[in-house]
C-alpha cells in the first residue's frame, strides 16, 4: 500500500512558498523538527493542522492530503505490471518518491503509457482484422484466381503462333472480363482500408474519462443539487413513485424506466454537465469529453431515482442490501450498487465501497478503486475476488473476506446479472458487478452476515504480476519482484 504523501507535498509548497521550516513550523504552531517529520512522512499531519498549513501555504487541506499523488503511484505500480515492458519494476518507495518530488514526470509518463497502448491496441486489431476478416480473405482468393486466369491466357496467347482467330479472341476476353474483375477487387479493398468505421478507435479516452472519474472520486455535489431540484419540481417525467420493500419490478421495466429518466437527465443537466467536463484538465479530446457527458447523464440520471439523503438513509438501514435498494427505489441490481459506489459527500458519506464491473471474458468495464486496493485497468484481477466466481452461479451473490499481500482487508462480494435477453442460438450477455469495502466496516454491511472473519479469510492479490504469493494454485504470472 503506497505510504501517505502529505510530507511531501508540504515540503514543495513550502519551497515555492520560499519559507523555511523553521518559519512555517513558527506559523502554525508546531516545532521545526516535527514539522520535518512530517514533510518526512514520518509523523502525520492531519485536522486542524492541516488546516492551518494550508491556510499558511495558500492552498487547501484537500491539497495537501496526498490523494492525488497516492493515485498516481497505484497508476505507475499498475503500469510496472506490465509484461510488454518487461524488467524487474520499482520499488515502492522509488514510485512514491518520483510522484511526490515530480508529479509532473509521472503524469508524462502515464500519457506516454497510454499513448503506447493506444497504439498497440490499434495494431493487434488491424492484425487481427488482416488475419481474420472474411472479405479480406475473400477479396485475395478472387484477386489470385483472376491473376492466375490472366496469366495463363497470356501465355497462352505468347506461345501459339497459330491460334485460330476465334481461339485468339476467346483469350482476350477472358484476360479482359478477369482484368476487369482485377479492378473492380483492388477498388474494393482500397474502399475497405479507406473507409472510416473501419478506423480503429483509440482506447485513450476511455482511460481520459477513467482518470476524470477517480480524480472527482466519482461525487458530483452541483449534479446531486441539479437532480434534488428537478425532482422536487416534478418535471414532466411520469415515474412510478418508490416501491416498498416486497414490490418487485421486472429488470426491463426497470432499465426503461431508467432511460426515460436519462432522457430528462440530458435536457435539464446540459449546461452543468458541460461545464463540468469542458473545464476538467483530464479529458482532453471532444471524445473523451463526449464520453464524460454520458457518463454524467446517467449519474444525474441515477441521483433522481435514488435521491442522496434517502438513499443513505435506507442504504444503512438494510445494511446497503442491494436487494432491498433495488425494490424500494425500483432500480435494477447494478444501478444501486452503481449508486453506493457514489455516496461520497464529505460529512454524509456512506460505507466507501469499491466497485468493478466485469464481463465474462474478465474484460473490465467499470472500474472505482479503494485506497489500498487498486483495480486494475489493464487485464484481468485476482482470480480469487469473487466478480469471477459469480458467473458460475448468475443471479447469486457470491462473497468472502480477502486479505492483500499488505495485510489490508476488504469484504468482497459480486453477483452476476443479465445485461439483456439473449437471442434464440445466442449465449447469455451476463456482467458481474462486484462492492468492496474495508474488512472493519463489514459489520454495517449485509454482506458480511455469516461470514467469520478469523476462519474464513482468503488470501488474495490485487494482479498476480503485483502479488508474492508465490505459493497461489491460481497464479497465471510469476510475480514482477520476487
Amino acid at each position: 500500500m503506497a505510504r501517505n504523501l502529505t510530507g511531501l507535498k508540504i515540503r514543495s509548497f513550502r519551497r515555492k512558498a520560499g519559507l523555511t521550516q523553521s518559519a512555517l513550523a513558527d506559523r502554525v504552531g508546531i516545532s521545526a523538527s516535527y514539522l520535518n517529520l512530517i514533510e518526512s512522512d514520518k509523523r502525520s499531519a492531519a485536522g486542524m493542522l492541516l488546516v492551518k498549513l494550508g491556510a499558511e501555504l495558500g492552498v487547501s487541506p484537500s491539497e495537501l492530503d496526498g490523494l492525488a499523488e497516492r493515485r498516481l503511484v497505484e497508476s505507475l505500480e499498475e503500469l510496472a505490471t506490465d509484461p510488454r515492458i518487461g524488467g524487474e519494476g520499482p520499488r515502492a518507495r522509488a514510485t512514491e518518491d518520483l510522484v511526490g518530488r515530480h508529479p509532473e514526470w509521472a503524469e508524462l509518463i502515464l500519457g506516454l503509457y497510454r499513448a503506447f497502448n493506444d497504439q498497440s491496441e490499434a495494431v493487434l486489431a488491424l492484425a487481427d482484422r488482416l488475419n481474420h476478416d472474411p472479405f479480406l480473405g475473400e477479396s485475395v482468393h478472387r484477386m489470385l484466381t483472376s491473376v492466375t486466369s490472366v496469366s495463363s491466357a497470356a501465355e497462352i496467347l505468347g506461345s501459339a503462333d497459330d491460334l485460330a482467330p476465334a481461339d485468339r479472341e476467346r483469350f482476350l476476353a477472358i484476360i479482359a472480363a478477369d482484368g476487369a474483375r482485377l479492378t473492380q477487387t483492388a477498388r474494393a479493398l482500397l474502399d475497405f482500408f479507406d473507409n472510416s468505421t473501419m478506423r480503429v478507435r483509440s482506447a485513450t479516452s476511455m482511460e481520459h474519462v477513467d482518470a476524470f472519474i477517480f480524480q472527482s472520486d466519482n461525487y458530483f455535489p452541483e449534479l446531486e443539487t441539479l437532480a434534488d431540484e428537478y425532482r422536487r419540481e416534478a418535471l414532466a417525467l411520469e415515474i412510478p413513485p418508490e416501491g416498498n420493500d416486497t414490490a418487485s419490478v421486472p429488470a426491463r421495466a426497470e432499465s426503461a424506466r431508467f432511460a426515460a429518466t436519462r432522457v430528462l437527465a440530458g435536457r435539464v443537466a446540459e449546461e452543468a454537465v458541460n461545464t463540468i467536463v469542458n473545464a476538467h484538465p483530464a479529458l482532453p479530446t471532444e471524445e473523451a469529453r463526449a464520453l464524460a457527458r454520458a457518463a454524467l447523464i446517467s449519474y444525474v440520471a441515477g441521483a433522481f431515482l435514488m435521491p442522496y439523503e434517502r438513499f443513505l438513509e435506507v442504504a444503512e438501514a438494510c445494511r446497503y442490501d442491494l436487494d432491498q435498494l433495488s425494490r424500494r427505489f425500483r432500480v435494477s441490481y447494478e444501478q444501486a450498487a452503481h449508486r453506493l459506489a457514489t455516496l461520497r459527500r464529505p460529512g454524509a458519506a456512506g460505507v466507501r465501497f469499491a466497485y468493478m464491473r466485469s464481463d465474462a471474458s474478465g474484460y473490465v468495464t467499470k472500474r472505482l478503486p479503494l485506497p489500498g486496493l487498486p483495480l486494475p485497468r489493464y487485464g484481468t484481477a485476482c482470480p480469487m475476488w469473487p466478480v469471477y466466481g459469480a458467473f458460475q452461479t448468475p443471479g447469486t451473490t457470491a462473497r468472502c473476506f480477502g486479505e492483500l499481500p499488505s495485510g489490508d482487508g476488504f469484504l468482497f462480494f459480486a453477483r452476476a446479472v443479465e445485461k439483456q435477453s439473449a437471442k434464440v442460438g445466442h449465449p447469455r450477455k451476463l456482467l458481474s458487478i462486484m462492492l468492496a469495502c474495508p474488512a472493519h466496516e463489514a459489520e454495517n454491511v449485509v454482506y458480511g452476515d455469516g461470514l467469520d472473519r478469523a476462519r474464513a479469510t482468503i488470501p488474495v492479490g490485487t494482479v498476480c504480476r503485483l502479488c508474492p504469493r508465490t505459493n497461489c494454485t491460481h497464479r497465471q504470472e510469476a510475480p514482477l519482484i520476487a
